[in-house]
């Protein structure tokens, strides 16, 4: 099973910009030495198990933190690990967030809590009067935005409600599928069918003249409240005084209704008919589809938030609860979709998050309230995720300047360690031991975290029509002592091989001096007639070149001329997705950027930088040409992060 104290771990803290631990103890800063012999073994990660450990024990030397920050005897590690927790959640409101929290409920107590979870499906205002009111529950379900009286009741009894944005719904306006003359209505119809019309053919005189057997959710639902106001202007009396109407708390009820007669129409949660599509036919409102572009951006007139609510000192006494959140924000995307409701914006879980760390009392900043120069230096390889990444930054508002230079793994790090003229060393390899030490002769520790992976691409022009694949043996013979390609393979012809490749200071080189060569650089060095350079568009421009060409760069690089050149097999091995996160692809090789904790607490731009980077990265890695670090890996450059900040 995937460590789940991983996941949290690494999709909750990034959520925190520039989390600043209080006090502490002094943690160790991750280096080279925690990856590289799985890096270059060409072996998976370490095991899940193994991973959890290290990490759990790096996260406990914040037990003080906690405990000195009044937060009772809890570590990081536990609010984020909900399994070592236990006690009641009481949680209760909408119907329509019932399937959705139920559904995050399961997940953990399958995954071993050992609490007890109660959900009550009891409609968002009653919700909040057993919340406000009663003081009976600990988290709030709501298809709604909590009202001001309510505020103003959970005031009495010395609650706060804090907001935690979990997803979106769609009302579903549905009939059965039996129903064959309705598929769209306009807003007007739809007040017309939940008012006056007493028949189909009052709203539309080509429908039959059938009465309109109705089902809406009761007035405690946050699903009425939300529709009275778009459709009725929150005028309950037309809805409330139409004949015949049937009304329940209980979405299922609604179903059933709807359900029995192909003159029937209701409206409930997405969820309830994504449950029934087969069954039942959903209606467009105002030309607009209950689709998810739609819904995202509210485009469909129906499309509502859905929230739960907790208060900050419920959270602080009864850490379950603290956890438990934590966990639905962390996971509810994974969940939402096959529920039946569409997820919410990173944006929006973004903001959720913040307000779980304020709940807490952990201070955060935002990397946009940021200014001061980011300073950043290394692997071509990297270059263009990093400029990515610095771009997608300030696009969004960051006051500071980056500044990304493209020198190869090597100089950067020469940059890094020697010169200490950067903040940020890209590498397409793990830092060596003789540059750990140049780094501490300057007082540096350098911190290491992984930001993807990469298939360095072997390639031949789209004009070469007799190589697709190399063994290692023969990958050797091309880039050392052949001449012609004939050399290699007979059946090849007897043309010069034209060779291009990265140079010294790139990690591109020594990963594929590492692999290919055993690490031994003069085979390579004295092949005739290579052309090196650490601009890996010229190594393209070359392969382009000539039929004959043959150069080998990051995948990036061949993602953006795919059109026009090969990628090789290598020992028949394809360099895809699958054989890149396993590293049975021979030349699959981890991505980083390396800082440091003194860096990082003096120039909190760089902390926030990083925080931002590990956050976003895996949005863009893919469309850059390159391939997801696993959470796992990520998780671990975040646990070295938050020691960094704790120190």
């Amino acid at each position: 099973m995937k460590s789940k104290f991983q996941v949290i771990l690494a999709l909750l803290v990034i959520a925190a910009f520039t989390l600043t631990a209080c006090g502490g103890n002094e943690a160790t800063p991750t280096t080279s030495s925690d990856m590289s012999d799985n890096a270059n073994n060409n072996t998976a990660a370490p095991t899940e198990a193994n991973t959890m450990d290290e990490n759990t024990t790096e996260e406990e030397t914040t037990d003080e933190t906690m405990t000195d920050e009044g937060m009772m005897d809890m570590s990081f590690a536990d609010y984020l690990n909900p399994l070592v927790q236990e006690g009641d959640i009481v949680s209760a409101g909408s119907s329509t967030v019932f399937p959705l929290a139920s559904r995050m409920a399961e997940r953990l107590e399958d995954e071993g809590f050992a609490g007890s979870i109660t959900i009550d499906s009891i409609g968002s205002g009653a919700g909040f009067e057993r919340f406000c009111e009663a003081g009976e529950t600990d988290v709030s379900n709501a298809s709604r935005p909590i009202k001001d009286a309510e505020v103003e009741a959970c005031g009495t009894i010395g609650r706060e409600p804090i907001e935690f944005r979990v997803g979106t719904d769609a009302i579903a306006v549905v009939v059965s599928a039996e129903n064959d003359f309705v598929t769209e209505l306009s807003l007007e119809e739809l007040a017309l069918v939940f008012s006056t019309a007493t028949l189909w053919s009052d709203v539309n005189p080509d429908w039959p003249a059938e009465e309109i057997l109705r089902y809406a959710p009761g007035t405690d639902s946050g699903t009425f409240d939300y529709f009275n106001e778009v459709v009725f202007d929150e005028d309950e009396a037309p809805i409330l005084n139409s004949a015949g109407t049937e009304f329940s708390e209980d979405d299922n009820i609604l179903v059933q209704g709807v359900l029995g007669s192909p003159y029937a129409i209701g409206f409930f949660g997405y969820a309830y008919y994504a449950e029934n599509e087969d069954a039942m036919h959903i209606l467009t409102i105002d030309g607009v589809e209950p689709v998810r572009e739609n819904v995202d951006d509210f485009s469909y007139p129906l499309a509502r938030p859905l929230f739960i609510y907790s208060d900050a000192s419920i959270m602080q006494e009864k850490p379950q609860v603290a956890s438990y959140i934590l966990y639905f924000l962390t996971f509810v995307n994974e969940e939402i979709e096959d529920v039946g409701y569409f997820p919410a914006s990173e944006g929006d879980l973004f903001q959720a998050k913040l307000s779980w760390f304020d709940a807490m009392e952990l201070p955060v900043s935002d990397p946009l309230a940021q200014s001061g120069d980011i300073v950043s230096a290394g692997s071509s390889t990297v270059f263009p995720l990093a400029s990515r990444m610095a771009e997608r930054l300030e696009d969004e508002g960051f006051a500071g300047s980056i500044t990304i230079d493209s020198i190869g793994s090597g100089a950067g790090f020469e940059r890094f360690c020697e010169a200490g003229e950067t903040d940020v060393s890209n590498a397409s390899r793990p830092i060596k031991d003789a540059e750990v030490e140049a780094c501490g002769t300057i007082g540096r520790e350098p911190i290491e975290f992984r930001v993807g992976t990469d298939a360095i691409a072997v390639v031949v022009s789209a004009e070469n029509d007799f190589v697709t694949e190399l063994s290692l043996e023969e990958l050797a013979l091309v880039f050392s002592t052949a001449t012609l390609w004939s050399d290699v393979n007979p059946d090849w012809p007897a043309e010069e091989i034209l060779r291009y490749a990265p140079g010294t200071d790139s990690g591109t080189f020594d990963y594929f001096n590492e692999v290919v060569f055993d690490e031994d650089e003069a085979p390579i060095l004295n092949s005739a007639g290579t052309e090196f350079s650490e601009d890996d568009n010229i190594l393209v421009q070359g392969v382009l070149g000539s039929p004959y060409a043959i150069g080998f760069f990051g995948y990036a690089y061949y993602a953006e001329n795919e059109d026009a050149m090969h990628i090789l097999t290598i020992d028949g091995v394809e360099p895809v997705r699958e054989n890149v996160d396993d590293f049975s692809y021979p030349l699959a090789r981890p991505l980083f950027i390396y800082s440091d904790a003194s860096i990082m607490q003096e120039k909190p731009q760089v902390a926030s930088y990083i925080l931002y980077f590990l956050t976003f990265v895996n949005e863009e890695i893919e469309d850059v040409g390159y391939f997801p670090a696993s959470d796992n890996d990520l998780a671990g450059g975040l646990a070295a992060w938050v020691d960094a900040m704790a120190q």
